[in-house]
């Protein structure tokens, strides 16, 4: 219903002089534009508040996936160095391994290879106790990325 919204001018200042027909028609008027201005302010605010409920629940939709996604993401830098830190160690301890395995083999050739086998016994032991505290770090590693997994499930950020 799209009625015009009359200028005050069309109102007469002054209705001393007005003839009772002038002013019924006027007060008819008027009574019309205000009913006019009434629903459309209901219109207005219904939306409003529609559009309020949406931002609302909007915004607590990003704010829970961005909740989310920080978890994830911190989990995953968490996880990220484990798999960081587990490379490194076997790395150490498998140039560890070569350096002494290297340094027996020479050292055998000169018949002076009693010392160099101690190390590599020792470099060994080394290795087997890096590799099992890998393993350990691997365990959790796949724990972590277990439950990743399903609080990505639990909530993938819909409502419906």
């Amino acid at each position: 219903m799209s009625t015009r919204i009359p200028s005050t001018s069309e109102f007469p200042a002054n209705v001393g002089g007005l003839e009772r027909e002038s002013l019924e028609a006027s007060y008819l008027h008027m009574r019309k534009s205000y009913n006019c201005l009434m629903i459309s302010r209901g219109r207005y605010r219904g939306i409003s508040e529609k559009s309020g409920e949406k931002m609302a629940a909007l915004s607590e939709r990003l704010r829970t996936i961005a909740e989310r996604e920080a978890s994830v993401r911190a989990e995953a830098y968490e996880m990220l160095e484990i798999v960081t830190n587990v490379i490194g160690e076997l790395e150490d301890a498998g140039d560890d391994l070569v350096n002494e395995f290297d340094s027996y083999q020479k050292g055998r050739k000169t018949y002076a290879g009693g010392s160099f086998l101690r190390r590599l016994i020792q470099a060994v032991i080394r290795f087997i106790t890096r590799w099992t505290r890998s393993k350990e770090q691997l365990k959790i590693l796949i724990d972590k990325q277990e439950s990743m997994n399903k609080q990505l499930k639990e909530s993938d950020g819909t409502d419906s």
